[in-house]
């Protein structure tokens, strides 16, 4: 049973760099800019649409907004978890005077 829990494990293994995503293209400094229409959306002509895309604005990340909500909180919850500790400390060294 666990050579075949380990056979199985291997195959999976040995496989997921052949499922992996390659869909990314590599950029050789060749592609050609693209001129986009004006953009009509119901029967009106949306002249922002159209606009260029200012490159220098662009900014590409990996962080989600998971990730922006995990940095805004950590610091409560370490401050809740040293506040608890605090409290249980202070709770012990009062109760251990009283005796």
């Amino acid at each position: 049973m666990k050579r075949l829990a380990a056979i199985m494990l291997a195959l999976f293994a040995l496989s997921a760099p052949a499922v992996a995503d390659d869909d990314d293209l590599p950029m050789d400094g060749t592609e050609q800019t693209q001129v986009v229409p004006h953009a009509v959306v119901k029967n009106q002509l949306d002249p922002k649409a159209a606009d260029p895309i200012d490159m220098s604005q662009v900014v590409i990340t990996t962080q989600t907004p998971a990730d922006d909500f995990a940095a805004a909180t950590t610091p409560l919850a370490v401050a809740l978890m040293l506040g608890s500790v605090g409290l249980v400390v202070y709770t012990l060294v009062s109760q251990s005077k009283r005796d």
